[in-house]
């Protein structure tokens, strides 16, 4: 009995594309295409005239959550969020995103893109900002905040840069493969970006309504497409377009995946200012630490706005959260 491993490139309701295919006179049985994920790794024997299936151990798996799961992608080696100004960002939208790709230890960069546009705001770029944690830098005065990357498919220094990124990603990254998946609303780009990266792939684009000022669903199931970084790179990279997602539904969230999207509130309490994490919500408690830093950072304008957006996403998070617990526990 032979076993082939495949990789699964792309996976729509009824149909499903491997890497390797199927022999023609095979088809994956019904039962367990419904549980296979777009990146899924899964091994398949032919034995006594049937094809078994078996869906090889996932690294991590994202979903959303709206009554019921909603699976997005598995095996994923980072995340990419894009994001733009218009269609209007949605910030708890992309909070979710990256609460869940935290939770699955999956790492994440934020890619502002249409960048070149004139209403990419000072507003819109302090929204942005509190999706990325705050790099504390006691250690390294000197060090650089981590930013998010302006990407434009018109402009060939910025898709340079997003090159390069790609470039550090998969140096950082073991084993022969890794992938990387583009999310976030509709209308963003993600199918522009993928085109401009690999022009084969020939993703449909769309327009976004003015009218509405929402992104048409161009793209409809995930698909993989390989990168070819630099000619004779071993490492198969593979970059993967989703379908626009306007509502990211996290009904799911736990407390302890909200502390571990803001793991920057313990570093600063153990490094600079003592604030009791458990019970502080880092409101109006006294001698809160993180109140405490922020205080001391009023002359880094940089550090203050950032860590100050950061601030106002997690008591928007906590809040909805405590709204949630109270409401659950009435019913």
């Amino acid at each position: 009995m032979a076993k082939t491993r495949h990789k699964v490139l792309s996976r729509s309701q009824n149909s499903i594309l491997l890497e390797p295919p199927l022999a023609c006179s095979w088809r994956i049985p019904q039962g367990i295409l419904s549980s296979i994920v777009v990146n899924d790794s899964i091994e398949t024997v032919v034995k006594t005239k049937k094809l078994q299936v078996k869906i090889l151990r996932r690294r991590n798996l994202l979903s959303r959550f709206e009554k019921v799961e909603k699976r997005i992608g598995a095996n994923i080696d980072h995340l990419f969020l894009v994001v733009a100004n218009f269609p209007p960002f949605n910030l708890m939208n992309y909070a979710n995103m990256a609460l869940k790709a935290r939770s699955q230890n999956i790492p994440f960069t934020v890619l502002i893109n249409k960048s070149d546009r004139s209403d990419t705001t000072e507003s819109f770029q302090r929204k942005v900002e509190a999706l990325i944690p705050y790099t504390f830098r006691y250690d390294d005065p000197d060090g650089k905040l981590q930013k998010g990357i302006q990407v434009s498919i018109y402009d060939e220094h910025l898709m340079s840069n997003l090159k390069s990124e790609i470039k550090k990603i998969a140096n950082t990254c073991k084993g022969s493969e890794m992938s990387i998946f583009f999310i976030g609303q509709s209308g963003v780009g993600k199918s522009s970006i993928i085109n401009a990266l690999i022009p084969s792939a020939g993703q449909k684009t769309g327009l976004v309504s003015t009218r509405y000022k929402k992104g048409k669903h161009t793209t409809r199931h995930s698909r993989s497409f390989e990168y070819k970084l630099v000619e004779h790179y071993k490492q198969k990279i593979y970059l993967l377009d989703t379908p626009g997602i306007d509502s990211f539904g996290a009904e799911d969230l736990k407390k302890q995946e909200i502390l571990k999207y803001f793991s920057e509130w313990d570093e600063i309490s153990q490094k600079n200012f003592f604030c009791r994490f458990n019970n502080c919500q880092h409101m109006q408690e006294p001698n809160c630490g993180i109140r405490k830093f922020l205080e001391s950072l009023e002359q880094d304008g940089d550090s203050f706005n950032h860590l100050t957006s950061r601030l106002k996403l997690w008591k928007t998070l906590m809040r909805d959260l405590n709204k949630k617990t109270l409401k659950n526990n009435q019913s």
